[in-house]
């Protein structure tokens, strides 16, 4: 899984692209006042509501919301997190290379992801074949629910 990641998306921008397509299919919804005005920035991943005037990116509201880490590092993180049940959060650092604290903080967000949206995630297992495109749903999933896909 992880070498067919890196096959896939061989830059962070490619992975990127693909989670924007996956979380906004049709249209970019501003998750403060659910517009689908908006605006993107010079940063393909940033974006300007054009009606209540606030800035956000593409992992707002998601476990990975202004983490400066490789996403297909989040990616890794919860494929790890999934299949080794002897998971440290040193042994996560090595393997991602990340320091212990990065390492463990990650760790903390998929396990509040998977004890706080539980019955999310068993929706999302459901909907598809591809491991990718489940776990970076997981990991796009709005844990502030505060809009729906428009």
């Amino acid at each position: 899984m992880i070498t067919n990641l890196y096959f896939h998306f061989p830059n962070d921008i490619s992975y990127k692209e693909y989670l924007l397509k996956l979380r906004w299919s049709k249209n970019i919804v501003c998750p403060y006042c659910s517009s689908i005005r908006n605006t993107q920035l010079k940063n393909k991943f940033r974006f300007h509501c054009n009606t209540c005037n606030a800035n956000f990116s593409l992992t707002v509201n998601t476990i990975m919301h202004k983490s400066k880490i490789d996403l297909r590092k989040w990616l890794i993180a919860l494929h790890l997190y999934l299949n080794d049940n002897k998971l440290t959060y040193r042994k996560l650092g090595s393997i991602i290379k990340v320091n212990k604290n990065t390492a463990h903080r990650m760790l903390e967000k998929i396990g509040f992801l998977f004890s706080r949206y539980r019955l999310a995630i068993l929706k999302i297992s459901g909907m598809s074949k591809d491991a990718i495109e489940v776990m970076s749903k997981m990991l796009i999933l709005d844990i502030k629910e505060r809009y729906h896909d428009k």
